[in-house]
């Protein structure tokens, strides 16, 4: 599941609603340990007494056999593994009979079964920082602080910031999650911790959840792992404080973008928007809907060779009617409020749509929204004659540093061609994005990314609308913005 689609699946809670959402890193300390460990016995056990036997004088199988109250043919085949081994000779005797003897390897490896030596071991695990506990990460992989920045996802900082101290440490919560290669089970005991000899900071990916009150200034952020929620991350989270000492809740706890959206629009407008109720359940059926029809088509897609009236492609059919159904009827509300997690899929719908104009304002342009596909998509509506205007705050680097893809460049490039209008807009702090008379929504998120980089979380509001004249009213509130300076 990508973000959108697990924020999507997790945006209802009660008397609270989903404001925010993205990619975050869970911190995690992988901490190298100076361990005391005890080697497990690793030879059969019935080798073992053969061994045993032999060393107590015998030298016949039977003879060992009836001793260790086993089977003739079982202490064979043992007999058999130890001569493999070099462990024990066979000698041969009268009438094909035959005797043996423990070899002096077999001695000594006898000897190591009765003694086990401890030794010094450097061990790796993985520390939850949130959670304050180890734990396995079954074989998921971690991102540094620099992959996480390269993609715009958001740090959380563990509270308290310290690593745990040795003593800390439990030894039976180490044992069950030592890191392996290979995913082996770490087969020794440990004895005892001695000390932390290296630490790197890490982070497991995530999606962050932000919910917020509309009747007051309650915030919660919630984490998802692998597209569902962890309470305990969650409930641990808040009482170390962090959604208040990363900022969360001034930037999120506020209501300035709602009054300004009443400003721009008017108070009139704003009663237009559906009864709450009716809209929780319009939402709810459609995010069940596109559950359903991506499970079902997961599996379709694991068998591509389907045949008519298989029951896979009668459930696929039946769960995209459904889903189109409901997208019917989340659309057919004249306008209203717009989600955090659509902003993205209506900028592919309109791109993908647009059949005369398409107006887009933002504050800056982001490798991680105009990245290659979506260029091409943009180019492709280009070639069929649609007009687009982009206009945004100036920025010589998208991303603030040398990159191989540069979106500003690329759209640069094709506005001294003609082939689109790229215009400096004044700093704002709601957008637009404007397809024909078919679409309209206005957002406190830019639709093409942030001015700077994004360091936490915002509450984003807006609208949407499909009704004609209201997509005109939105687009007539685009363009009174001041006077644009033209950037191409």
């Amino acid at each position: 599941m990508n973000p959108a689609d697990v924020a999507r699946s997790n945006q209802f809670r009660e008397g609270l609603r989903l404001v925010d959402y993205g990619e975050a890193g869970l911190p995690v300390f992988r901490l190298t340990l100076e361990a005391i460990t005890l080697a497990h016995k690793t030879m059969p056990t019935i080798q073992e007494f053969v061994l045993r036997g032999l060393a107590a004088g015998e030298s016949d199988e039977a003879a060992i056999a009836s001793m260790l109250g086993l089977k003739l043919e079982i202490v064979a085949g043992a007999i058999n593994a130890l001569v493999s081994d070099g462990y024990v000779t066979r000698q041969p005797g009268p009438e094909g009979a035959a005797s043996f003897k423990m070899t002096d390897a077999g001695e000594a490896r006898l000897a190591l079964e009765r003694e086990e030596v401890p030794q010094d071991e450097m061990i790796v695990i993985d520390y939850d920082a949130i959670r304050r506990t180890p734990f396995r990460l079954a074989g998921e992989n971690v991102v540094r602080a620099a992959e996480l920045a390269s993609s715009g996802a958001v740090q959380i900082r563990p509270y308290p910031a310290e690593p745990p101290a040795v003593d800390e440490l439990d030894l039976l919560d180490v044992s069950k999650v030592i890191r392996r290669n290979a995913g082996a089970d770490f087969r020794r005991t440990v004895l005892a911790l001695k000390r932390i000899a290296r630490r790197n900071n890490v982070f497991r990916e995530a999606v962050a959840l932000v919910f917020a009150s509309d009747t007051g200034d309650e915030v919660q952020v919630a984490f998802a792992i692998d597209g569902k929620i962890s309470e305990v991350h969650e409930r641990t989270f808040a009482e170390h404080g962090g959604p208040r000492k990363m900022g969360f809740l001034k930037d999120v706890g506020g209501s300035e973008q709602r009054r300004l959206l009443e400003k721009l629009v008017g108070k009139s407008f704003m009663k237009r928007l559906p009864n709450p109720a009716a809209l929780t359940t319009a939402r709810r059926e459609e995010a069940e809907a596109s559950t359903a029809f991506a499970a079902l088509s997961e599996i379709s897609a694991r068998a591509p060779n389907l045949r008519k009236g298989d029951p896979v492609e009668i459930a696929l059919s039946a769960a995209e009617q459904r889903l189109q159904v409901a997208k019917f009827n989340l659309n057919a509300f004249e306008v209203r409020p717009l989600a955090c997690f659509e902003i993205e899929e209506l900028l592919d719908e309109a791109i993908e749509s647009a059949r005369s104009e398409l107006l887009i304002t933002s504050a800056g342009v982001r490798g991680g929204i105009i990245h290659g596909f979506r260029l091409r998509a943009i180019d492709r509506m280009i070639s069929s004659g649609v007009s687009l205007l982009v206009k945004t705050q100036w920025e010589d680097k998208a991303d603030g540093r040398s990159q191989a893809f540069d979106p500003m460049a690329e759209l640069q490039k094709r506005a001294a061609k003609g082939l689109l209008q790229l215009e400096q807009g004044v700093k704002d702090q709601l957008y637009f994005l404007v397809q024909d008379d078919e679409l309209a929504v206005i957002s406190s998120r830019p639709f093409l990314g942030e001015g700077a980089k994004r360091s936490g979380f915002t509450r984003v509001e807006g609208l949407v609308t499909r009704k004609p004249e209201l997509v005109r009213e939105f687009k007539s509130l685009a363009t009174r913005q001041a006077a644009p300076r033209n950037a191409s």
